[in-house]
């Protein structure tokens, strides 16, 4: 009944695979914040991203399935629920008003010696360490390589 509605539908291009990707995230802070109403905990596992083929098979995905963000509910223990929770930074530090502010390095230094206390020779070893964990690591390049396969399966 409905075979030749599917012929004119055009292929499926990147556009879409980000629009996928900000509506899954858009249902996924949905789904914390829900949780979080009713006192339930939540965590966001990113390296769900990690192992494309694998997770593919392992949920049975179709072609256009994506496992692009997957979070684990739970009921926080009093010992979570009491922890001091992390220092956010004030908000003229993070909040861009009408265009985008380009940070120079010597902002973000004081922007971070600011929010932490640290003078810039620790900021600086903590910049370095932070690098070097998120940039080159093992785990960075499982992750590139499994979006790119994302992609690639996205586009065939």
């Amino acid at each position: 009944m409905y075979e030749h509605y599917y012929d004119d539908v055009p292929k499926l291009e990147e556009s879409d695979l980000i629009l996928a990707l900000e509506d899954s995230m858009i249902a996924a802070q949905n789904a914390v914040t829900a949780a979080w109403s009713l006192g339930i905990g939540s965590c966001y596992i990113g390296d769900i991203l990690e192992n494309f083929e694998i997770h593919q098979k392992l949920f049975d995905l179709p072609k256009y399935a994506i496992p692009a963000t997957l979070v684990v509910f739970g009921k926080p223990t009093t010992q979570q629920q009491e922890r001091q929770k992390p220092k956010r930074f004030a908000l003229e530090d993070i909040v861009s008003v009408n265009t985008y502010h380009h940070r120079t390095m010597d902002e973000t230094k004081q922007m971070f010696m600011n929010h932490t206390g640290k003078n810039e020779e620790q900021i600086e070893n903590y910049i370095q360490a932070f690098a070097k964990r998120k940039f080159y690591s093992d785990f960075r390049q499982e992750m590139n390589r499994s979006v790119r396969k994302i992609i690639e399966s996205w586009m065939k």
